[in-house]
Order: C-alpha cells, then sequence, then structure tokens
C-alpha cells in the first residue's frame, strides 16, 4: 500500500468536507482569518484517525461521523494559529505561508483560534444521527484530550521549561501538548463504531504511542528537517532552549526511541477486525519529511 497517496486522497476528502461546514455570517474578517488558516493545508492527520479507528473495528458507513472527524481538525488549527503567535512561539510561516496573525493581526488571529475551537464543540453537539449519551463521549474525550489535561497542559509545561528551565519531564510534555490529542481521536473513531471495551483500550494505547513518536519526529525534523518541504523555520526548538528528545538524547537514540513506540503501536492493533491501514499510518509517522 502507498500510505501516502492514501494520506494525501484521504486529506482531499477532508478538505472538501471542511469546505462544507465552515461557519458563514458572521464579521467577514474573522470568516477569513478562520477559512485562511483551514486551507492552509496539512496531513488532516485527526480526522483522518477518527475515520480509519471507525473502520479499524467494523464500521463501514463514514457518513455520520464525518462532521465529527472534521471539528478535531478544527481543533488542531486553532491550536496551530495560537501556537505562532508571538506570545508563545512567535513564527512567521505555517506550511510555507504567513501565519494567521502575520496576515490578520495579533488580535483576529486569537479570535480566530477561539471560534475554531467552539465551532467544533458545535459541530459535535449538533449531529443528530449519533445518540446524545455518544456524542457526550466524543466532547468528554475530546475536552480532555485537548483541555488543560491534555494539549494546553502540554503546551504549558512547555512554555514554563522555555522561559523558565522550571518544568523538566519530557514524558509529560510530549504525551499531553501532542499525544493525548492524537489518542482521543483514536478513542473517538472506536466510541462512534459501538467498538468493545478491549478494542477502545487497543486503539486508545495506539492513539498514545503513536501521538508520542508523531512528536519524536517532529523535534527531530525540527533539528535535520528541510525548510522548503516543512515550510516553516528549523532549529527554533533549540534557539527557545525547548525540552525535546534530540536535545536530551540526541537524534539516533530518538529515532529508536520513537521507532520502539511504532513497533509498540502496531502491536496493540493486530486483533481488530480491519487494522491494516492504521499499521501504515503508524509506519508512515517516522518516515515523514513534513
Amino acid at each position: 500500500m502507498d500510505v501516502r497517496h492514501f494520506l494525501a486522497k484521504q486529506s482531499l476528502f477532508i478538505n472538501e468536507q471542511i469546505k462544507k461546514i465552515t461557519p458563514s455570517g458572521i464579521p467577514e474578517k474573522l470568516f477569513n482569518a478562520m477559512a485562511y488558516s483551514l486551507s492552509a493545508g496539512g496531513k488532516r492527520l485527526r480526522p483522518i484517525l477518527v475515520l480509519e479507528s471507525a473502520k479499524a473495528v467494523g464500521k463501514e458507513d463514514i457518513e455520520d461521523i464525518v462532521d465529527i472527524a472534521v471539528a478535531t481538525e478544527f481543533i488542531h488549527t486553532y491550536s496551530l494559529i495560537h501556537d505562532d503567535l508571538p506570545a508563545m512561539d512567535d513564527d512567521d510561516l505555517r506550511r510555507g505561508k504567513p501565519t494567521c496573525h502575520v496576515v490578520y493581526g495579533e488580535a483576529i488571529a486569537i479570535l480566530a483560534g477561539d471560534g475554531l475551537q467552539s465551532y467544533a464543540f458545535e459541530l459535535i453537539s449538533r449531529n443528530r444521527t449519533i445518540s446524545p449519551e455518544k456524542l457526550l463521549r466524543v466532547i468528554n474525550l475530546l475536552s480532555h484530550g485537548t483541555g488543560i489535561y491534555g494539549m494546553i497542559g502540554g503546551q504549558a509545561a512547555d512554555i514554563l521549561h522555555e522561559k523558565e528551565n522550571s518544568f523538566n519531564d519530557i514524558e509529560f510534555i510530549h504525551t499531553h501538548k501532542t499525544a493525548k490529542f492524537i489518542q482521543s481521536c483514536c478513542q473517538i473513531g472506536a466510541v462512534l463504531a459501538d467498538a468493545t471495551e478491549e478494542e477502545e483500550n487497543s486503539l486508545r494505547n495506539y492513539g498514545l504511542y503513536i501521538g508520542l513518536a508523531f512528536q519524536i519526529q517532529d523535534d527531530i525534523l525540527d533539528e535535520i528537517g528541510d525548510e522548503r518541504k516543512l515550510g516553516k523555520k528549523t532549529k527554533k526548538d533549540r534557539e527557545k532552549n525547548k525540552l525535546t528528545y534530540p536535545s536530551i538524547y540526541g537524534i539516533e537514540k530518538s529515532r529508536k526511541i520513537a521507532e520502539d513506540y511504532i513497533d509498540k503501536a502496531v502491536s496493540e492493533i493486530e486483533k481488530l477486525k480491519n487494522p491494516e491501514i492504521l499499521m501504515h499510518i503508524a509506519k508512515f509517522i517516522i518516515n515523514r519529511e513534513v
């Protein structure tokens, strides 16, 4: 299987769905800032993981959960807008394009991120084909994985180390700022597909392991990646004194740690009904160049 071709095709599908449900009837500049950031491209890994996790445990018709999958991309995009702000990572480029605050100003960029986050949960809660009980579970998983116990908590720990050298737990940072969001996407797919408890636990562990490997690969690419392919400056982690696996273990040992996580991820899902695509995605994560 050519996983890059598959992911590119699925990314195009997600892009088309985003165009259908991007909000309207709001201040034009706010809408334009949201749409600009959503259209910047990217792997669309999180919504793809929602859909493919559901398929892995036997769900065949995904039409009723596509809006929920897309909602995860809205949250991911909000996090990138805020991450690029001068008070955070202070990036001028994202995927080769000027970042949201560079184009629209900091105030509108902050509001665009806020709007994408809240609209994501509105999208999920207005789904009328999934039971209220499942939707509540989805909202809980997503808010936990991206809130103070997940992405936001991890970002805070990352900043605390960068600014004050006061938080020095690399596993906590990687687990929370990246892996928990990815983990929640896999669990959401399981919930929406009526997975058994054992199947959901397998996908939960899979998501954690690929999330950790994903962040390690990001750290490696920041050290040795091609700026033209990445669409952003490299070596910023080192300049900003961020706590990364390469800064502690070096490139080669970091690669080995990421590979070990991928092996664990694959072993977690071997007994699922249709695990093949998720296995390919796991292996893609540590071989990607962007």
